[in-house]
C-alpha cells in the first residue's frame, strides 16, 4: 500500500537541542516520503530544514541535512563554537548579551571562568558615574576590616562585651553562610575571603577578630546590595527605553556583529565567519531545496509544512503559514530578517503607515505561495528574552509573535485525525528519570504502562521549574501518552549539560546528542516499516476513534427531542444568515436532514463494535482554530 511510504512528522522545540534532528530526520527518510511537517520554537528550524531536504530529495537534501551536525562538530579552536556565534546580537544589547555570555562560561567547557567573565561583563556594562560608585564601594569593602583592625579598634575589651562580640559575630557568620556553602565555587569563596583575612592580619585581640568578622559580614552584603540596585537600575532604564526598538530581545538574527577586545574578555566567542541566526537558517533552507531565491511554502509543492507562533498582543497561538491577512513594515522585518528575504517580500504598498516608523509604509504580506519560509521559522523561534520578537501588523496596530513553544511546544496535534492513513512521527525531549538510564525512550503502542514522564522534586529550583514546564506543556504531555500516539513518539534523553540554552556545548556533546536522535529515527523506522506494526497504530486508533463516536451517539440519543424542538420553533437571526450560500426565509433550510442525521447518530449509543475500546477516554470536543 502507498501509504506505508508516508508519514507526517512534528518536532518538539528547546534551542539547542536543535541538533537532535538532522540525523534522525535522515535516518526515517531512509524509508518515508514526508507528506506533513510540523513544530515548534528550535523544532521549528528542524521542520524548515526536513521540509527544505525533502523538496531537494534528489539532489541529496537529507545528505546534506545531515552534513550540519559535520558542520557543527569539525572545527577546532574557536570554530567549535559555532552554535554561539549563530546568537549575535544588536549593537544597542551587546553589553547585556556579555553578561549572559559570561554567566555560560565553564572552564570545564570553554575553558574560562564565568567569575572572571562576569566581571569583565559587569564593568562594561554600566556608564562611568555607576562605575565610580562600584569603585568606592569595592575599595570600603576591601578597606574596611583591616581599617578597623589596625587603625580604628581598641586595644582592649571589658570581658563581657568580648564574649558578646564573639557569639555575636559565630552567630551571623553561620547564619550568613551556611544557606551559602554549596552554591559558590571555590575560586568565589576565596575572593570573598580576601578582606577577612587582611582584617584578620592585623587584629590584636579576640574581640577585634570577630568585629572584623562582624564588619566584613555587613561590607559584603553592601556590596552585593549595590551589586543589584546598581546594575538592576541599569537594565531597567535600559529596557525602560529600549525593549521596542530592541525587539523585546538581545539577538536580533541578522546584522552585523564582531565581537570587540571587551566582549571576548566577557567569554563571546572570536568571529570565524558565522552568519547570523536568521541569515544562517535562510542560507540552509535554500541550500537544502536547491533554490536560487529564499525558499517559499509554494516551492515547497504538496509537502505540508505547518509551523506554531505565539502572538502575544492577543495572546493567543497562530498556525503558519498565515490564513489570515496581514501587513508588514520592511523597516521592522528588517531588524529580524536578511535584507534579501524582505525585499523578496514585495508587498503591495498599502496607505497605512507603520505604527513604529511613520515615515513607513505598509506592505501586504505575500499569500502562502509567495511567503517564505525563513520568515515562518523565525517568528516561531523567537526565543522570550533572547532572541527578538517580529512585529506583524492588522487594522493598525503591531502585533508582536513570540516562540510558537509559549503555546504548544511539542504540537503532535497539528496532524491529527480521527482515522489517519499514515502515522504522525514525534521526535520529542526529555530529561532522564531518575535510575533510567536509556538514551532513546519509544514507548509500546497501547495503554499497558503510563507513557507521561515522571521528575522527581528534591528542591525548589527544580519545583519552580516543574511549575512553568507544566504550565506549558500539560496538553502535549497529556496527549502525547494516549494510546495511538505514545508509540510514535521517540524521546531523546539530555542531561542539564545537553541541549536546552547551552550555547557552548563542546562539538563532542553536540554529536552524542545528534546521534542519540539517529538512534531515535531508528527506532521508529524500524518499527513502521513493520507491516503488522502500522496495521497495529490504525487498529489503534479506529478502535479511540468508535469510542468517540459511541459517546457522541449517546448524547444524540438523549438530546434529540431537544434538539427537534429547537429546529422547528427558532428563526435564524439576520447577522448569521451569510453563514448560508441563500439566506434563510423560514427556519433552518436543512432542519429535515440535520433531524436525519441525529437520528442515525444517536443509533451508535448500543454495543456492537464498541465492545473492545481502550481503556483510557480521550474528550471530542469543538476547539479554537489555531
Amino acid at each position: 500500500m502507498e501509504y506505508d511510504r508516508y508519514c507526517d512528522l512534528t518536532m518538539r522545540g528547546g534551542t539547542t537541542s536543535g541538533v537532535v534532528y538532522p540525523l534522525a530526520v535522515a535516518s526515517l527518510a531512509r524509508h518515508y516520503e514526508f507528506k506533513q511537517i510540523g513544530g515548534a520554537s528550535a523544532g521549528a528550524i528542524a521542520a524548515g530544514f526536513t521540509a527544505a531536504a525533502e523538496r531537494g530529495r534528489a539532489t541529496g537534501g537529507f545528505e546534506k541535512l545531515a552534513g550540519l551536525i559535520d558542520w557543527f562538530t569539525s572545527g577546532t579552536g574557536a570554530e567549535r563554537w559555532r552554535m554561539a556565534q549563530l546568537f549575535q546580537p544588536a549593537e544597542k544589547t551587546r553589553a547585556l548579551y556579555r553578561i549572559v555570555v559570561a554567566s555560560m562560561q565553564k572552564r570545564s567547557t570553554t575553558g574560562r571562568s564565568a567569575i572572571t567573565c562576569l566581571f569583565f561583563a559587569l564593568l562594561g556594562a554600566v556608564g562611568w558615574r555607576a562605575k565610580a560608585v562600584l569603585a568606592l564601594m569595592a575599595a570600603l569593602w576591601l578597606g574596611g576590616p583591616v581599617l578597623w583592625s589596625a587603625w580604628l579598634a581598641p586595644s582592649s575589651y571589658a570581658g563581657w562585651l568580648a564574649a558578646l562580640v564573639v557569639v555575636l559575630a559565630l552567630a551571623c557568620l553561620a547564619l550568613a553562610l551556611w544557606p551559602l556553602r554549596s552554591s559558590l565555587p571555590w575560586p568565589a569563596w576565596i575572593f570573598a575571603a580576601v578582606p577577612l583575612v587582611l582584617g584578620l592580619a592585623f587584629s590584636r585581640h579576640h574581640a577585634t577578630a570577630a568585629v572584623v568578622l562582624l564588619v566584613w559580614l555587613v561590607l559584603s552584603l553592601a556590596a552585593v546590595s549595590a551589586l543589584i540596585v546598581t546594575y538592576g537600575y541599569a537594565v531597567q532604564r535600559f529596557l525602560k527605553n529600549n525593549a521596542r526598538s530592541i525587539h523585546f530581545g538581545l539577538v536580533p538574527g541578522t546584522g552585523d556583529f564582531t565581537p570587540s577586545w571587551l566582549d571576548r574578555l566577557a567569554g563571546v566567542p572570536k568571529s570565524t565567519g558565522v552568519p547570523p541566526l536568521a541569515d544562517w537558517i535562510a542560507d540552509q533552507l535554500d541550500a537544502l531545496a536547491g533554490t536560487s531565491q529564499a525558499l517559499t511554502f509554494g516551492d515547497l509543492g504538496d509537502i505540508n509544512l505547518v509551523l506554531m507562533t505565539t502572538d502575544v498582543s492577543e495572546g493567543r497561538p497562530y498556525r503558519l503559514p498565515f490564513k489570515e491577512e496581514w501587513q508588514y513594515c520592511e523597516e521592522c522585518l528588517g531588524h529580524v530578517l536578511p535584507s534579501r528575504v524582505v525585499e523578496q517580500l514585495n508587498g503591495a504598498v498599502t496607505a497605512v503607515k507603520c505604527p513604529l516608523h511613520e515615515h513607513m509604509p505598509l506592505r501586504a504580506l505575500p499569500p502562502r505561495d509567495r511567503l517564505p519560509v525563513v520568515l515562518a521559522v523565525r517568528m516561531s523561534l523567537s526565543f522570550p528574552g533572547l532572541v527578538a520578537a517580529v512585529p506583524l501588523c492588522r487594522d493598525g496596530r503591531v502585533h508582536w509573535f513570540s516562540d510558537g513553544g509559549i503555546t504548544s511546544n511539542f504540537p503532535i496535534h497539528f496532524f491529527d485525525t480521527l482515522l489517519p492513513r499514515w502515522p504522525t512521527f514525534g521526535l520529542s525531549l526529555q530529561s532522564y528519570p531518575n535510575g533510567d538510564t536509556r538514551e532513546v525512550w519509544l514507548p509500546e503502542q497501547d495503554a499497558s504502562s503510563s507513557g507521561t514522564p515522571y521528575a522527581s522534586l528534591d528542591s525548589m529550583p527544580r519545583f519552580l521549574v516543574s511549575i512553568l514546564n507544566t504550565f506549558l506543556d500539560w496538553r502535549d504531555t497529556t496527549q502525547s501518552a494516549l494510546p495511538g500516539y505514545r508509540g510514535r513518539i521517540a524521546h531523546v534523553r539530555q542531561a542539564d549539560d545537553e541541549g536546552g540554552s547551552n550555547l557552548f556545548m563542546p562539538p563532542a556533546t553536540i554529536r552524542r546528542l545528534a546521534l542519540r536522535g539517529q538512534r531515535a529515527g531508528e527506532l521508529l523506522r524500524e518499527r513502521f516499516e513493520q507491516r503488522h506494526n502500522t496495521d497495529r497504530y490504525r487498529w489503534i486508533r479506529l478502535r479511540m476513534a468508535l469510542r468517540e463516536y459511541q459517546e457522541l451517539g449517546e448524547q444524540a440519543a438523549d438530546r434529540e427531542a431537544l434538539y427537534d424542538q429547537l429546529l422547528a420553533r427558532f428563526e435564524i437571526p439576520a447577522e448569521l444568515h451569510d453563514w448560508f450560500r441563500t439566506p434563510p426565509a423560514d427556519g433552518d433550510p436543512f432542519r429535515d436532514e440535520i433531524e436525519v442525521a441525529l437520528d442515525h447518530v444517536g443509533r451508535l449509543k448500543d454495543d456492537g463494535p464498541f465492545d473492545g475500546v481502550p481503556p483510557v477516554d480521550p474528550d471530542l470536543r469543538l476547539t479554537p482554530p489555531e
